[in-house]
């Protein structure tokens, strides 16, 4: 009988105790909500995102500050909105910034094909 009401009394404490610490839990911000969009900002930057789409990398940087803004406000749902919203700006932006650069590179490239040939031709003129 002891043992029945032992248990009796454990059990509720239990729950009560796993719904204050998954209470706590999903109320506590994570770093994890403004961390990739930070990542993507950085990547953007390094694939020349300045240069080659500089209005949405300004988003980026505009989202990003916005969501760090919230993350300080302990408005997380909105930080997470504005952190999504950031990697969204931020990967079209690099995107936007490699497509130029390759298109860049691929006329540099016909540009010494061009030339190639024309020395070709000015060795060889019977070709």
């Amino acid at each position: 009988m002891k043992t029945i009401a032992i248990i009796q009394r454990a059990v509720p404490m239990s729950v009560c105790g796993m719904l204050i610490v998954v209470g706590g839990c999903a109320a506590t911000p994570s770093m994890d909500t403004v961390s990739p969009a930070e990542n993507a900002v950085n990547r953007a930057i390094e694939a020349k995102a300045g240069e080659y789409a500089p209005l949405e990398l300004r988003q980026a940087q505009e989202n990003l500050d916005a969501a760090r803004q919230a993350m300080n406000d302990e408005e997380y749902e909105q930080a997470h909105r504005f952190a999504e919203a950031a990697q969204e700006d931020a990967r079209l932006a690099e995107v936007k910034a490699q497509s130029e650069t390759a298109r860049e590179q691929a006329k540099e490239i016909q540009s010494t094909i061009e030339t190639l040939r024309q020395e070709a031709e000015q060795r060889d003129p019977a070709r």
